[in-house]
This record gives structure tokens, sequence and C-alpha cells, in this order.
């Protein structure tokens, strides 16, 4: 995480060409990071009991990483409300800027869920997030994205009233709010914010994890992504041999979020011969945009009947392995006996899935000689001679 980034002021000073400017307007990449000690322009509006603050230490960084306190008292006065206003360095024209979203690490320090916004007042009235994010009360700082792009914005009557707000906003509020609105609600609440950052470009579909593992005839597929932006769907695409890649189904995606979010998908292959197969993920933006994860294989070891395979080593001494092959889910019970016929010992008595299994046996207190052991799994038995030499 890189945190010292220069603070935008009412002064921009750029070294390189030693450009002044004294406009005051929202640019892209902007960052409110806190560490020059103050609030940096954010404040309560009103009079407040307790206002924001900069605590000059224990931000995402942790020891000496400054950010701004935001409390609320959940009274009847001022200073109720959970809600942190800038008129300064968050003004301008966010669509001439190219703006798309702000970004920003919080904390919840309080015991109470909140479900938070952004709140733009300008030209054409006041518009607000559509939809909330939610905050839970942890001990971790957690990063959010707000986008302010139209769609995503609700309050203003008609969207050219949001375009009017968006091309020329006079202050920016970030508040708790259930239903939607400027004030915030009433909550006893206390917030950590920091590095909040001005974006040009929407968060993309972040894919944390994908993987493949096979379940008998089944592959199972599972991923999960960290954020998502206008995420329409995921295909899921397969080839294997000389087949190329083939869309084998589809999983809606869940829009704009920046809540982790998990998919999962299954495939039957009992019909494949293919020793390996390849999966990939399609995903698919609302606009018809698309990219590609990357690929994984699965090995392909169907199995169709039943076996019991010799143990190896044979002759053994203490130890020896048996595999057995199912090709369905079954109880299956492994059994050993000597060359009498009486049962030295029960191996294996449960319900196992399809595939390939293997169990370990050890010898150490039987009598040298040969034994014999049995499966019986259904309507399916077999029996195999070893050879224990001490």
């Amino acid at each position: 995480m890189i945190k010292k980034q220069t603070v935008f002021k009412k002064l921009w000073l750029f070294a390189a060409g030693a450009i002044i400017s004294t406009t005051l307007a929202i640019v892209p990449n902007q960052v409110d990071n806190f560490e020059d000690g103050t609030t940096q322009g954010w404040g309560s509006g009103n009079p407040n009991p307790n206002p924001p603050a900069n605590i000059s230490t224990g931000g995402p960084i942790g020891t000496d990483d400054n950010y701004l306190r935001v409390t609320s008292n959940g009274g009847s006065g001022a200073g109720s409300r959970l809600v942190v206003i800038n008129s300064n360095q968050w003004t301008g024209n966010y669509l001439g800027a190219g703006v798309t979203s702000v970004s920003m690490y919080i904390k919840n320090f309080g015991s109470t869920t909140l479900s938070m916004r952004i709140a733009l007042f300008g030209d054409g009235g006041e518009a607000w997030s559509m939809n909330p994010i939610i905050v839970a009360p942890s001990n971790n700082w957690q990063q959010i994205v707000f986008s302010v792009q139209p769609a995503d914005l609700t309050g203003a009557a008609i969207i050219d009233s949001t375009l009017r707000i968006l091309s020329n906003v006079y202050s920016v509020r970030i508040l708790h709010s259930i239903a939607g609105g400027i004030r915030g609600d009433v909550v006893n609440a206390q917030i950590g914010l920091d590095n909040i950052t001005a974006l040009s470009q929407p968060v993309p579909v972040e894919l944390n994890s994908f993987s493949a593992y096979v379940s008998g005839k089944t592959v199972k597929l599972d991923w999960s992504t960290a954020t998502e932006t206008n995420n329409l769907r995921f295909d899921v695409q397969r080839k294997y041999d000389a087949i190329e890649w083939q869309t084998i189904g589809s999983l809606k995606g869940n829009g704009t979020t920046t809540q982790a979010q998990h998919y999962s998908f299954s495939d039957d292959l009992s019909t494949y011969s293919s020793l390996k197969i390849f999966y990939r993920l399609k995903q698919i933006d609302l606009d018809g945009s698309f990219s590609y994860s990357n690929e994984i294989s699965v090995d392909n070891n169907i199995v169709s009947s039943f076996e019991l395979e010799q143990n190896y080593p044979n002759p053994f001494n203490p130890s020896t392995k048996i595999k057995f092959n199912i090709p369905m889910t079954e109880k299956v019970k492994i059994e050993v006996f000597n060359a009498v016929g009486n049962k030295v010992a029960t191996l294996l008595n449960e319900v196992k899935e399809a595939g390939s299994h293997e169990i370990q046996l050890n010898a150490d207190n039987w009598a040298t000689g040969a034994h014999f052991y049995k499966i019986s799994a259904g309507n399916f038995s077999a029996t195999k001679k070893m050879l224990l030499i001490k």
C-alpha cells in the first residue's frame, strides 16, 4: 500500500515546471491521506460536540499512519448523525475531470453495522449512492469504492439533473443512511477514514481465486471476486483434446459491488474420455466488453468399473498399500483373512465417493505367511492374495 502522496490543497506546487494553481477543483488521483495533521477540509457543517479529528496513529498502515476519525452520538441534537462534509478540494466538474468513483479505506470502530453512501450537491440539486456499501464492525480496515457515475446515483428528479450536479459539485458528503438521502441517519457510531482518492476509472472485476477439483465424475469450479464493476455475467468455458474453447454454462454477475462474491459451477465428466481438461472464465460487462481469466486444468481419471488392484509391495514387511476403484459412491468394506480363513482385520468399512482410492496396511503384529484381502462394494466383491515375510 502506498500512502504518502501529495495532498491537494488550494495551492498545488509541481516541482517540475513550478506550476502553481489557485483553482479549487476535483482532479483524478487526488488523495486525502491526512498526513499533514489536519482534517484537510472535512468537517461537520454544523456545530458538533465531536467534530471530525485527525488521529496521528492507527491508520491502515498502522503506527504513525494518520487518519480522519468521524463520530456521531446518536442523540437528538448536534452531532447525532454520522456524516462528514467537504466543500473544498472535492468540488468541481467530475464529468470534465473524468472522475468516475471515489475510493477510501474505512474502519468501523462501533458496534452497529453501517450503510455508507456518498452524496453530492451541485447545480442540479443533490444526488446520492443508489445502493449503500455495508460496513460491519471490525478490527480491520477495508477499502470501499463509491461510484459517482450517473447510473449509480439517485435523488435527482431526472438524469439531466444528475449530469448538472456532476458538472459543478458544490460539496461532497460521506454518510451513513439506510434508506438514502443527504442528512445521514441518527446513530451512535465512530469510523475512521483514510486515503480518500478520486479515481478516473471504475474498479474492474478483480478475481481473487479460481480453482477446480474432481469429485467422482464431476469437476467442481470455484472462484471469488474482491470487487466488481458493471459485471453482467461469467461464462464458463472448457476445452480438451482437439476441441477448442466452448461455453458450457453461465452465472449472473453482481453488477457493481465492493463486497467479496463467491461463485461455483459443476461440470459432468461422465461422457469425456480425455485425460486432461482445461477451464477458463469469460467475464462480460454490461456494455458487452469482456476479458478472460487464467486457464486451469484437471486430470480426468474417470473410473468406469469396480476393480481391486494387487497390493504393492508384495511380498511386504511390515507395510503395503492396497488400491481400489469404484465407479459410483458406495459403501466399501475391505477385510483381511489368514491362510485358514480367519478374519485378521477390517481395514475399511465406510462410504466412499466414485474414483480411485488407496489405503495403507501395517502388519507389525501379524504372523508371517500368506494372507487374503477382500473388497465388498455393493454387488461387487473380489479377493487377492498377499505375502507377509518377516
